[in-house]
């Protein structure tokens, strides 16, 4: 029925059918809520799964397989890792997220756990594949959200802070930490420095967030953050601003192009490099990071499990608001469907 028509209207016509079914469902799911009925009773507790069952819970695309190779109480929330030439794996664990310890914007109370962020060091002692030692490399961070390796220790980002970390007498403990660089706000958790990532240059490239902040090396100003990507080299720890300030995510493909990413918006590439525009500061450029989502800023989500029970409940006490709603965009007013909180973007570089 839809030959005819022109590709712009078929786009619009799929769209307005996947909003009409997404609106179903969510309405559906927010009228399933029984008058009368307790918060408790709405959210009850749901029980972990057990590690030797967790692969049954999954449903995984043809071709592919998944293994389990470290869980609690080896591991515990996990944000990021990255593995050294022995195989062995480092782990960021961000144990204090959601809240600061400190008054911030977003959590004016404070009263969060302080230097609760841990990185765990795992090693597969023989050879099956799974993790079977745990050790706690570093402890007393607060928020650790990313950890890469370099000469023998481990950079990690924890804000305010980028830490260098190193074991040098083979106890799987760090006794050298050192602070690197610092002076990143911590605002807001859900937009704090992340992932840092080795770059074809053989820098260090990471996202710098949007809390922005005035980074110091040595008590000395390098520069402010202010809406900026940055790499530096771990060897001479030279730093330069690039293209950047989403939030939380960033990748690279073969030939060096970046892709970052923020809550909203899956999938976006860097396209002009922040030195490129310096050159002529007379230049006005509208923006120099593409969002190369099919859908765009937003997209649908097709998933396949039902919506969590916090979120109905969180759904329908936002749009029941008047003053919230207004504020709302129409993206975030149903429980499921669409992208609300990308938090990572990940290019496969493999041959499969």
């Amino acid at each position: 029925m839809m030959s005819d028509r022109s590709p712009r209207a078929r786009s619009i016509l799929m769209r307005l059918c996947l909003f009409a079914a997404t609106l179903l469902a969510n309405v559906s799911a927010l009228s399933a809520a029984e008058p009368g009925k307790s918060l408790a009773d709405e959210l009850p507790h749901i029980p972990p799964v057990e590690p030797a069952k967790v692969s049954s819970t999954f449903h995984l695309e043809q071709g592919f397989h998944l293994e389990l190779v470290a869980a609690e109480p080896l591991v515990a929330s996990p944000v990021d890792a990255c593995f050294d030439e022995n195989g062995r794996m480092y782990v960021a664990e961000m144990i204090d997220y959601p809240f600061s310890w400190e008054p911030t914007k977003l959590n004016p109370r404070g009263g969060g756990k302080k230097d609760a962020g841990v990185i765990r060091l795992l090693e597969d002692t023989n050879g099956d594949g799974k993790f079977d030692k745990s050790v706690v490399f570093a402890d007393k961070l607060t928020w650790p959200t990313s950890v890469c390796c370099y000469d023998g220790g481990i950079f990690v980002l924890a804000p305010p802070h980028l830490w260098y970390l190193k074991d040098t007498d083979g106890d799987g403990v760090a006794d050298i930490r050192k602070i690197v660089f610092t002076g990143f706000l911590r605002d807001n958790v859900q937009a704090v420095t992340n992932s840092l990532k080795w770059s074809l240059d053989n820098r260090i490239v990471f996202a710098a967030g949007r809390n922005g902040g005035n980074l110091l090396h040595d008590g000395k100003k390098v520069f402010a953050i202010r809406g900026q990507d940055i790499a530096f080299d771990p060897k001479t720890l030279e730093i330069s601003p690039l293209t950047g300030g989403e939030q939380f995510g960033l990748s690279f493909d073969d030939w060096g192009n970046r892709f970052v990413c923020n809550n909203s918006n899956h999938i976006e590439q860097v396209v002009l490099e922040d030195r490129y525009v310096r050159r002529n500061p007379y230049l006005a450029v509208s923006d120099t990071i593409r969002s190369i989502g099919k859908e765009g800023p937003a997209a649908p989500v097709f998933r396949r499990s039902p919506p969590e029970p916090w979120r109905v409940v969180r759904t329908r006490r936002r749009v029941s608001d008047p003053a919230t709603l207004r504020t709302l965009p129409h993206t975030e007013q149903f429980a499921i469907g669409y992208f609300t909180s990308a938090a990572g973007v990940t290019i496969y570089r493999g041959d499969a």
